[in-house]
């Protein structure tokens, strides 16, 4: 199959993409002739695909869920605890661990954590597929620690930008897009 083109930078994309992987654009497939006896001097277009980036507030509800979950784990693994560590030294390692391995795990494997499963809602990269494991965690360790240390200016930039990405969907080129109901 061949690549499909920008038609915002020109740059030559993955036939299966639905973002630029260079400017991050939706694309427009296109349908190449297949002869031209028959079909003289056409060129069929595809429909463009409208693709709805999800914004702060729906993401933000995901969040939520997704921190009940993982403070319900903690308190689990607080409570079925089998080690000789004494409990304050076993939390202080658990707590900070618990929540990046359920995101990076969820978003890495899946391109869903349980709240983005809630409110249907994925992580997808550029060509429309799960993020893996090294995109995750791009996304979700180094991303997320850049966008908490400007005062959280990195996670309200979704508020404003035109393809409703925080610098963490940046860093790792990840959107966050509406999941289609399969029925």
């Amino acid at each position: 199959m061949s690549s499909v083109r920008c038609n915002r930078c020109g740059y030559e994309n993955l036939p299966e993409a639905r973002f630029c992987a260079n400017c991050g654009s939706n694309l427009v497939a296109t349908v190449e002739q297949v002869s031209t006896t028959a079909v003289p001097s056409a060129v069929l277009e595809a429909p463009a695909v409208t693709i709805e980036c999800m914004g702060f507030w729906i993401r933000l509800g995901a969040a939520v869920i997704d921190a009940l979950v993982i403070s319900a784990v903690i308190s689990l693994v607080g409570l079925l605890r089998i080690s000789p560590i004494p409990v304050t030294g076993f939390m202080s390692v658990v707590t900070p661990v618990v929540p990046w391995l359920y995101l990076w795990l969820f978003i890495g494997l899946k391109g869903q954590t349980l709240g983005k499963m809630t409110v249907g809602i994925k992580v997808v990269n550029a060509e429309g597929s799960v993020p893996g494991l090294g995109s995750a965690a791009l996304r979700e360790v180094l991303g997320k620690i850049v966008s908490f240390l400007a005062l959280c200016l990195g996670f309200l930039w979704i508020i404003w930008d035109e393809r409703k990405q925080g610098w963490h969907d940046k860093i790792a080129k990840t959107y966050v897009l509406r999941v289609e109901s399969r029925r």
